[in-house]
């Protein structure tokens, strides 16, 4: 089992299961595996978000000017929808975020995408 952290900013909408992906710089996870969401991991204010099954993880690069994906059959829509899918406005706010937080002009990840775990049978 994979357990993601997320920021306070994505936690509502990855609990409310609008946000169903996530960038990290490593890929942490592999298709079929369970994840475990939680925000504030390592805090007194640890709370688990949901749980999921990993679907897909490939390679992603960002810069300004645009996305790089692995398998661009994967992820339908402008780079606008790719932002939106991840929490952001738009891909100018996502780029905005990347590159102040990484201090970089040129991301290189893993993009992680999950669906919901089924509930256990009754």
């Amino acid at each position: 089992m994979v357990a993601i952290n997320f920021s306070p900013q994505f936690a509502e909408a990855v609990a409310a299961g609008r946000k169903t992906q996530t960038i990290r710089q490593s890929a942490r996870a592999r298709a079929g595996q369970a994840l475990q969401l939680y925000t504030g991991q390592r805090t007194k204010d640890c709370r688990k978000l949901a749980d999921a099954i990993c679907v897909d993880c490939t390679y992603v690069g960002l810069t300004a000017r645009g996305v790089t994906l692995g398998d661009t059959s994967r992820f339908p829509g402008d780079m606008d929808d790719f932002a939106r899918a991840d929490g952001f406005a738009d891909y100018a706010a996502m780029w905005k975020w990347f590159s102040e937080r990484y201090k970089t002009n040129s991301f290189t990840g893993h993009i992680i995408r999950w669906r919901p775990n089924d509930p256990p049978p009754r």
